[in-house]
């Protein structure tokens, strides 16, 4: 029988275990960096600002947003205002993913991309637009396409060309994924996109490629856990802590069927929490 997501149990919050690497053979040349990294936040407020105030908690020397802060989800201007308050506040990198892309499509900036999606994506998007005050193209938000410290490359999605969305769900992508890193000189590759914790090493050993999980729209198959990461790295190492946030999914799909959306709209954005 299926059932609905409210939140990680104790059973799948263990899942989350900390995976670490190390080089044997490289010197330290860069100091140890820890990085609170949120990624795919889709509109779920509640998920975003509860991460926020546990990175806080945490501390960090950097905070990365890897992008696709809308769609799907009911609360765009509570998480365009959190990202404002992220960025003055905390200082942080806010990454271009291909959910932010297609409203800058929309404003007339950039090449198109919201055409070849899904009708129900579409209306997703459309009455998105209509609650927000403001544009993700206002120049506060001070988009970037990727960044970089030392080895380590992060991207919304892989280190390929902006604007390819390829996701690096296969071990030949990884693979691929990691020559692309190794021939810019890194060797860490630290992704979201895929709305799946992952990490991977290439075939050769010297590259690991990681991606976060989602803040708002969880994908795994076997767990519905919304999360964020604290990675920690160096040019000699890279580990990465996956975070749970609790959440509540039964009331996160009654805001979606209160919503204007069609009923097929929203029994396809409800569907993402049933497990």
């Amino acid at each position: 029988m299926e059932t609905i997501g409210s939140g990680a149990t104790n059973a799948e919050t263990a899942r989350l275990a900390v995976w670490s690497y190390a080089l044997d053979s490289s010197k330290h040349s860069l100091v140890a960096m820890r990085i609170a990294v949120l990624s795919d936040v889709h509109a779920h407020a509640d998920a975003f600002e509860a991460a926020l105030a546990a990175a806080r908690i945490e501390g960090f020397d950097a905070m990365l947003i890897l992008g696709d802060l809308l769609t799907y989800g009911v609360a765009p201007q509570r998480t365009l205002d959190l990202t404002r308050n992220a960025l003055d506040r905390d200082g942080a990198v806010l990454i271009l993913g291909n959910h932010d892309q297609l409203y800058l499509d929309l404003e007339g900036v950039g090449s198109s991309y919201s055409a070849s999606l899904p009708d129900w994506i579409r209306e997703s998007i459309d009455w998105t637009r209509d609650q927000l005050v403001g544009s993700l193209a206002d120049r506060e938000f001070a988009w970037r396409k990727s960044w970089e410290s030392g080895r380590l490359f992060a991207a919304h999605a892989n280190p390929y060309p902006y604007g390819d969305w390829t996701y690096l769900s296969s071990s030949a992508e990884v693979n691929r994924a990691a020559q692309a890193l190794a021939e810019g000189g890194h060797r860490w590759g630290l992704f979201g996109h895929t709305h799946r914790f992952l990490h991977q090493t290439s075939a050769d050993g010297l590259t690991v490629i990681a991606t976060v999980g989602s803040l708002g729209q969880p994908r795994d198959p076997a767990m519905c856990i919304s999360q964020w990461a604290m990675v920690t790295v160096s040019d000699s190492s890279f580990e990465i802590m996956p975070r749970a946030v609790p959440c509540d999914w039964r009331s996160h799909m009654a805001a979606i069927e209160a919503t204007s959306l069609s009923k097929a709209t929203q029994e396809r954005l409800c569907r993402f929490f049933w497990r």
